[in-house]
């Protein structure tokens, strides 16, 4: 992909390079992310025990705010002239631990098999017969992250952050030296 020398930052972890306003976007997604995060945390969603509490429902909603915001830049988005563009490439040089990238992954599946789609993976319990006229059984789609999980992508988020802000320093530094000459 390439966009201009001015307007392009070159991802050094994975190759790839994006426009200033595809940075941002990016932050945007996480910032929003974060905010989800920390508001269920400081809240103490998780700590609300009767399933009937308008809490438990706020907590369902912020969870699944935060999963779709977190999801957002690993999935081919449009950037102009039908241009896909994904941080998804970039995921092991940013989260370095096997439990951040268990946990990305858990994020994204949540997000693609459940929130994004039905999935009948996501609903239905393997082994049973669904066609049958028998007593059907679903799993609960819809659970929230649990306290660590949320605090653990909490941090994640925050490396992205910090990844993305670099990232767009750097592009700044080299618009501004292109500039001059």
């Amino acid at each position: 992909m390439y966009f201009g020398t001015a307007a392009v930052v070159s991802m050094a972890t994975t190759g790839h390079q994006f426009r200033l306003s595809r940075l941002n976007i990016f932050l945007f997604d996480f910032r929003q992310a974060q905010r989800f995060a920390q508001y269920i945390l400081r809240r103490k969603l998780h700590s609300v025990k009767n399933p009937q509490a308008v809490a438990k429902l706020i907590h369902l909603a912020f969870n699944t705010s935060l999963i779709v915001a977190y999801s957002r830049p690993f999935h081919g988005s449009n950037d102009g002239q039908k241009v896909k563009v994904s941080l998804r490439e970039a995921v092991s040089a940013v989260l370095d631990t096997a439990s951040e990238q268990a946990l990305h992954r858990k994020v994204i599946d949540v997000r693609d098999q459940t929130f994004a789609h039905s999935d009948a993976a996501a609903h239905e319990i393997e082994g049973f017969n669904y066609d049958g006229a028998t007593i059907q059984l679903y799993k609960v789609a819809f659970e929230a992250l649990t306290r660590e999980e949320t605090r653990l992508l909490s941090t994640m988020i925050g490396k992205w952050i910090s990844h993305l802000e670099k990232q767009r320093s750097e592009l700044k530094e080299a618009r501004g030296r292109a500039e001059k000459t």
